[in-house]
């Protein structure tokens, strides 16, 4: 008794737990300060500066011993900065104290256990051997990793020097810290003297393996043989839960073995791989694979290192030529042996993924099923991606080997890797009833009953087990099971020793027993802990580099693109990689995390959306085959070309090619693929942030729509300075829209509410990125080009035709009517809608506004002389360059209003066609309105193209441009620029530009277009001032224009006007005076006759039709 009072003191089972995680604590710690050591951003400024150059050569030559003071000189640098290097380099020394430290528990934890010599085997005291196990490889593993950090006897011993300069004295540790880091130079070798005392306790634990190692390490074609991880193997069997006498060695992971059996069978080869059992797991593990985990991304080349350490001893070219044998064996079938696993468990996972996401109460039963595959394609992932980055580069082109280890698809695996963990957390309370209700019935009762029938307990043991088996047989929410599991690996420590009375090996089902009942537990409250050890991908976050061309790859493989946001998903098990020892690397790890996964989502949504303009674009090809110009030149096409030899050329192609998938065909199946991909789940979480793939893709989507509209705006076009005509535009935006909406089919999206946002911004001046639009584009285009060459002359505007025509011979980069004619400008409706028409009439009539500006500036310069012309009735002046000048800024003012007015017809039709209901109750309401009334809703009538009685865009936009004018000398400016319009009028007949031609209702020099900017500016203008005077100015501007005509005529026949001056189309003259009433809502007819001859109009109709007509 007293000897076992003084086994359960020695808590080996509450110090193997304790140290084995500060030993995951210590690895951490370590990792960081080696990789922050080789990264010259990261490591600490001192070790780089050149004036501690001398002290660091001299601190690594002379290390441990470092006299500072008898080097005053090379450590002077340091003496002064001696506060700041011991701040900077604390956590460095002070890792390597706490690792010294750590290092003398756990080599005092193995003596103890050696001394009470311990007996371990992993299919009885499973939680006590494989704490000891990892314990040993932990050790080994941070010697390892100690002896690779490049800068340590530098941070040592400069820390120390600074230390010793301020307090006088080394620091307590730095001696033995500085034997520790000479004797692990050779980690291996100081390993093998350390551990060879203790190998009888490694020697038991791995001979206990055996079976397990040999079970586990099988071939895919043995696994397929026995039907390893299938559900449906046994289907009368599929409701029993599954057992095993072994039950935690199921899911023990073969990576893990794989450490165990390497380093402690090379640590302790002399001994060790004296038996053939350990000798052949040892051989086995070697020939799996060329390197084996020692923390993260940090690996163990075995087959190098071990050869290294043997021969660094005599004696052992035995050992060291079976493991060149080992390495070659390795190369020639390690990768496809591994392929063949990974081919082999995407189907099993496959399946069972099926199952259960069908049957979900299977995950009672079967649960140990699933975490056997998750450990089995976890250890193939692992061993994946450590030996893509060692394996041997190969010279040969279209190596095999060399496809296999790349293994394109593996996105698949970690694909239902991850589905099976949802499914897990998913149906967590599926598996926790079940298996609470199987321990309160089942295991609580067989342990009650064996804790009863076993003999040779002590009194602390039996009440232990006995209180185990009443607390799992009465189990609610205050139970904690942690305590229980506990109590079980303590019993396991305190049964183990040599002198224990009571011995599992002897009591064996009672073994198999607990540990299925602690694997019960387990379920109940270690769900999410068991899906960490067994499916668990946070190693991807040490592989940026690879886990970045996987899912490249991947992207760009049809048949594994839907797989792609597994790489997204897998950065959620980032943060499972930290510890608490060290803190510091938590932003970095959680950053590294959230990018990666916002990356995987980035990239997924930019390659769909590069499908959907392939796509489109296609599409657009389709629909210009369609146009009315595509098919005319087929048609003629065919009617040249023979026919039969063509047309049997055709069938005997379309029958060979009718199986070909066409290039459409594969984007449409990679298009479908990466839509499955993005709706499969609707968030993920990571790292406390919710990503949701469909908005990104919402997002992408929109961004892609703007882009393409942009782009094909411009492109294909013979001058890239003219944009796409609007009714190819409209064609290659329905083509666009078409592609977009069948979007639905592939992925639940608003699809319309994508379009409607991108359309309506494109209405605007600006979108919501603060980018020019279609709208302003086009807006753009019509006023500094189309309209500014028509200003100069090259074009004409034609009434009869409605749209813009080329002025004689001049040579344009485009033809003005394929972008105003009525067909262009109801396309540019459809395109720009109500809200960008708005936008370009208001630009429009800013210039108009600007141009009446000018001219009334002009006017104030003569505001005396067009006084005088007014009382004497369009007496003429001798300002000829003045005179020109208002008329042609009239001329100008014509055309855009007459163009805009195009633009309101064109907005009118479309509205009757597209909106008829909210057309007629418009008519109906616009009918009944009297004069004023139109006018108030002026602004309402345009939205609906409805021309007005007065121009209320213009009304507005002279108001604006003219803010500090007092009101009465605008209006007087206003009756004088109508005046000056008067007087100029009869100038327009002096040119033979202006002759009128019938057949297009124009003259060359748009002169014709007058009437429409007298009627425009002369309504505006006194509708500003709202004296409701607008008739009697328009009679006086009447008789005053038609007096002035008849002066001239009347001059010219008198042979009084100089030749420069005469008269060359006075019938134009005639004409304009009759359009400017017939146009006019405030004159009529009668007015006309009775100031001018009517006579004169008929007959100046009748002279240019006779006019235009001959040849």
């Amino acid at each position: 008794m007293a000897f076992k009072m003084e086994a359960s003191q020695l808590k080996i089972a509450e110090k193997l737990v304790i140290l084995n995680d500060r030993a995951a604590g210590m690895l951490t710690r370590i990792y960081n300060i080696k990789k922050s050591s080789g990264d010259s951003k990261v490591k600490p400024q001192f070790l780089n500066d050149k004036k501690m150059e001398g002290a660091i050569k001299h601190i690594v030559r002379k290390f441990p011993v470092v006299d500072c003071r008898s080097n005053t000189s090379t450590f002077e640098h340091v003496a002064t900065m001696q506060s700041d290097i011991i701040k900077s380099l604390s956590l460095y020394y002070y890792t390597f104290a706490d690792l010294l430290d750590l290092k003398d528990h756990i080599m005092h934890l193995l003596t103890t256990m050696e001394t009470c010599q311990c007996q371990l085997d992993i299919s009885l005291n499973y939680d006590l051997t494989t704490g000891y196990l990892n314990l040993v490889v932990n050790l080994i593993t941070m010697m390892i990793l100690l002896s690779r950090i490049e800068d340590r006897k530098a941070v040592l011993g400069l820390f120390n020097a600074a230390y010793d300069f301020q307090h006088g004295q080394s620091e307590a540790s730095f001696p033995r810290l500085g034997q520790m880091i000479l004797d692990y130079e050779h980690p291996l070798k100081k390993l093998h003297e350390d551990l060879v005392p203790l190998n009888r306790m490694i020697f038991s634990a791995l001979t206990s393996l055996s079976n397990v190692y040999v079970r586990r390490n099988m071939t895919a074609d043995k696994w397929r043989k026995s039907q390893v991880f299938s559900l449906t193997a046994s289907p009368q069997q599929i409701l029993y839960a599954a057992q095993t006498d072994t039950i935690a060695c199921e899911y023990l992971s073969l990576d893990v073995m794989d450490r165990w059996i390497v380093f402690c069978g090379t640590v302790c080869y002399n001994s060790l791989l004296n038996d053939m059992n350990i000798f052949r797991m040892w051989q086995l593990a070697l020939q799996m694979g060329i390197c084996l985990r020692l923390f993260r991304d940090e690996v163990f080349v075995t087959h190098t290192e071990i050869q290294q350490f043997l021969e660094s001893t005599k004696g052992n070219n035995k050992k060291i030529q079976e493991v060149k044998d080992c390495y070659s064996v390795a190369l020639q079938q390690a990768i496809p042996i591994h392929a063949d696993r990974r081919r082999f468990l995407r189907g099993s996972l496959r399946e069972l993924t099926l199952l259960i996401r069908d049957q979900p109460g299977l995950l009672g039963p079967k649960v140990l099923f699933v975490w056997m595959a998750l450990c089995a394609a976890r250890d193939e992932v692992l061993w994946l991606l450590r030996h893509q980055a060692e394996w041997p580069v190969s010279t040969k082109k279209g190596n095999k080997m060399v496809d296999e280890l790349v293994d394109r698809q593996l996105p698949e695996l970690i694909h239902y890797m991850l589905e099976l963990r949802d499914l897990v957390n998913k149906h967590q309370s599926v598996i926790q009833r079940y298996y609470l209700q199987y321990v309160s019935s089942y295991d609580s009762i067989v342990a009650t009953e064996m804790v009863t029938n076993v003999n040779g307990l002590q009194e602390e043991e039996a009440v232990l087990l006995s209180d185990f088996a009443h607390s799992i047989g009465n189990i609610n929410s205050d139970t904690d099971l942690r305590a229980l599991r506990l109590d079980w690996f303590r019993f396991q420590a305190w049964t183990s020793v040599a002198k224990s009375t009571f011995s599992l090996r002897q009591h064996t089902q009672f073994a198999v027993m607990m540990n299925t009942a602690v694997f019960h537990l387990k379920m109940i409250d270690l769900q999410d802990e068991m899906l960490r050890e067994t499916s668990d991908l946070s190693i991807y976050c040490f592989y940026q580099k690879l886990a970045e061309k996987h899912w490249i790859g991947c992207l760009q493989l049809p048949a594994q693109c839907r797989f792609a946001l597994c790489f997204a998903r897998i950065s959620a098990h980032y943060p499972s990689a930290l510890h608490d020892m060290c803190p510091e690397e938590k932003t970095f790890i959680t950053d590294k995390a959230l990018a990666q996964c916002n990356s995987v989502i980035e990239e997924t949504c930019r390659q769909t959306c590069n499908i959907v303009q392939g796509l489109a674009e296609y599409e657009l090809r389709l629909a210009e085959q369609m146009t009315p110009s595509a098919t005319a030149v087929r048609v003629v096409a065919q009617v040249l070309e023979k026919a039969n030899r063509k047309v049997a050329a055709a069938a005997t192609a379309a029958a060979k090619n009718s199986i070909a998938l066409t290039y459409p065909d594969k984007l449409q199946t990679t298009f479908l693929e990466l839509c499955a991909g993005l709706g499969m789940h609707r968030q993920i979480h990571v790292a406390d942030h919710t990503f949701a793939p469909r908005a990104y893709l919402t997002q992408s989507l929109e961004a892609k729509f703007v882009e393409l509209l942009h782009t094909m705006m411009w492109e294909d076009q013979p001058n890239v300075s003219n944009p796409r005509r609007p009714s190819d535009m409209l064609l290659a935006l329905q083509a666009y829209m078409t592609v977009y909406q069948n979007l639905d089919t592939a992925i639940t999206l608003d699809i319309s509410q994508i379009m409607q946002s991108v359309l309506l911004q494109q209405t605007q001046s600006v979108d919501s990125r603060n980018k020019d639009t279609i709208t302003s584009l086009y807006t753009k285009w019509y006023l500094e080009v189309l309209l500014r060459r028509a200003s100069s002359g090259h074009m004409v505007w034609s009434e009869h035709l409605r749209t813009m025509l080329t002025a004689g011979h001049d040579n344009l980069p485009f033809l003005p009517e394929h972008y105003s004619d009525p067909l262009e400008l109801r396309a540019l409706v459809q395109i720009i809608g109500p809200y960008g028409i708005k936008f370009m009439s208001e630009r429009l009539i800013w210039h108009v506004a600007s141009q009446i500006n000018e001219m009334t500036k002009i006017v104030a310069s003569y505001k005396e002389v067009l006084h005088v012309a007014s009382r004497r009735k369009g007496a003429s002046t001798s300002t000829t360059c003045a005179a020109d000048a208002i008329l042609q800024r009239t001329i100008i003012v014509g055309q855009i209003c007459a163009f805009r007015d195009a633009l309101h017809t064109a907005l009118r039709q479309v509205v009757e066609a597209r909106l008829p209901f909210l057309r007629n109750s418009f008519d109906l309401l616009y009918e009944h309105l009297d004069e004023m009334g139109k006018v108030k809703i002026g602004e309402l009538s345009a939205a609906m193209g409805v021309q007005g009685p007065v121009d209320m865009a213009l009304v507005n936009a002279v108001r604006a441009q003219n803010p500090k004018i007092h009101p009465e000398d605008h209006y007087v400016s206003s009756c004088l620029l109508l005046v000056a319009i008067a007087i100029c009028v009869p100038r327009i007949g002096m040119s033979d530009l202006s002759s009128y031609k019938p057949s297009i209702q124009a003259s060359l020099n748009n002169c014709h277009c007058v009437p429409l900017a007298i009627n425009t500016i002369a309504s505006s203008l006194f509708h500003l001032h709202e004296r409701n005077d607008i008739q009697m100015r328009m009679k006086e501007f009447l008789a005053l224009a038609s007096s002035g005509i008849l002066r001239t005529i009347h001059e010219r026949d008198g042979g009084r006007i100089a030749p420069e001056d005469a008269l060359k189309s006075h019938t134009t003259l005639y004409i304009i005076l009759e359009q400017m009433v017939r146009k006019n809502r405030w004159l009529s007819m009668d007015v006309l006759e009775a100031c001018f001859p009517y006579n004169l109009v008929r007959t100046a109709y009748q002279q240019t039709y006779e006019a235009d007509a001959q040849p």
